[in-house]
């Protein structure tokens, strides 16, 4: 592997998004002989631990308190790591944070820094967004791309934080898509269709909406059986809201796990309550992959990566009869919903592929360039 590493920063090991592309990527970079070392900002959660140990890629940690101290902190502390380990360049998955770092490891003569855009500008978060794009603002001059998981949040992020589109470009997030295609649909011997999602039980996703839409087919006639896949802070009240609408014989909370392609070939319906906010998701992608029919809310990262409904049924977002509507339709109309699903699995296959991600982001970061001219003999 080459000397001088890509240091990858991450908020924490949670298994989610974020922490998951940085394995995939550093997984693939490892492959193409290239050394990467990891950063984390906070030590909880550490869901994926495991996992980058397993690769030997050494995990460092930042102690930063509370206090508006911890900005200059952070610069001072990515600093010294970079005069340290002398990477040849630096990803920060943290937005706004990632101005602390890159000033920092600039002047610790970092050639190439730069950060990952994953979710929607929080604009109505007020004078917290204005704080936020005054931090992203200081960044641009020591950051030399952004990375859009979407068109949607690409033209989002130019137009909210007020950058040009030359400092961005979309590159979709990925999956391991062999990991996922190659699991075979498991027959349904039960009788209630099976219906999954998998993440963070955070407020990302719309889960009471979800649950709710439980409720109103269960009025309707129509039982399911439901599978939330994920860990999170919101646990207690998806339990709360579950045990007061009766649903503990056909909602599970299943927790974190390492099983997810088994997982999802038992489904018949993966259902994706996204907000607004969503700037991708990667479980959507893999549910593509996996082949299993998606009703997904319509929302800008949802249509994009469905294209436009041809992938999966769309549904109105924020609402349960909206929900339990969509649910109702897969389920009456299997050979609709086995074509959407086979365009999507093409469509996964053909976008969101960890070695194309890889690529897109080795390329902004020169660490190619860095690899070949270090694999390049030297001329007597």
């Amino acid at each position: 592997m080459t000397s001088r590493p890509l240091l990858i920063v991450l908020t924490s090991l949670a298994a989610e998004g974020c922490p998951q592309l940085a394995l995939q990527l550093a997984r693939n970079w490892q492959q193409q002989g290239l050394s990467v070392e990891l950063l984390c900002l906070q030590d909880q959660p550490t869901d994926l631990r495991p996992e980058f140990e397993a690769l030997g890629i050494p995990i460092h940690n930042f102690e930063l308190g509370s206090s508006l101290l911890r900005y200059p902190r952070l610069t001072w502390l990515s600093y010294r790591l970079c005069r340290r380990l002398r990477p040849q360049a630096v990803l920060s998955f943290p937005l706004g944070w990632h101005s602390c770092i890159a000033i920092g490891a600039r002047a610790a003569g970092v050639r190439r820094v730069c950060a990952h855009v994953g979710n929607l500008p929080p604009v109505w978060t007020g004078s917290a967004f204005a704080k936020f794009k005054l931090l992203v603002q200081l960044g641009r001059p020591f950051t030399d791309r952004l990375f859009c998981c979407s068109h949607y949040i690409r033209a989002a992020t130019v137009r909210d934080f007020g950058v040009s589109q030359r400092e961005t470009r979309t590159v979709y997030n990925a999956c391991d898509l062999e990991r996922f295609a190659v699991v075979q649909q498991t027959a349904n011997n039960s009788q209630l269709p099976r219906l999954g999602v998998v993440g963070r039980l955070d407020d990302n996703r719309d889960y009471p909406t979800l649950i709710r839409a439980v409720a109103i087919l269960q009025v309707q006639g129509i039982c399911v059986s439901v599978q939330i896949i994920g860990e999170g802070r919101g646990r207690p009240l998806l339990e709360a809201l579950i045990s007061r609408l009766n649903l503990s014989d056909q909602v599970h909370l299943l927790g974190m796990r390492r099983d997810i392609p088994l997982l999802l070939s038992q489904l018949d319906i993966f259902v994706w309550p996204a907000f607004h906010l969503e700037g991708f998701g990667i479980a959507l992608a893999e549910a593509m992959a996996a082949g299993v029919p998606i009703v997904a809310t319509d929302v800008g990262a949802c249509r994009e990566v469905l294209d436009d409904g041809r992938c999966g049924l769309l549904v109105k977002p924020n609402s349960a009869e909206a929900l339990a509507d969509g649910i109702r339709q897969v389920l009456a109309a299997p050979e609709a919903a086995r074509q959407r699903s086979a365009s999507a699995r093409q469509r996964a296959l053909r976008l969101f592929s960890v070695a194309a991600m890889a690529q897109a982001y080795g390329e902004e970061l020169g660490m190619f360039d860095a690899f070949m001219h270090r694999a390049m003999p030297e001329t007597p």
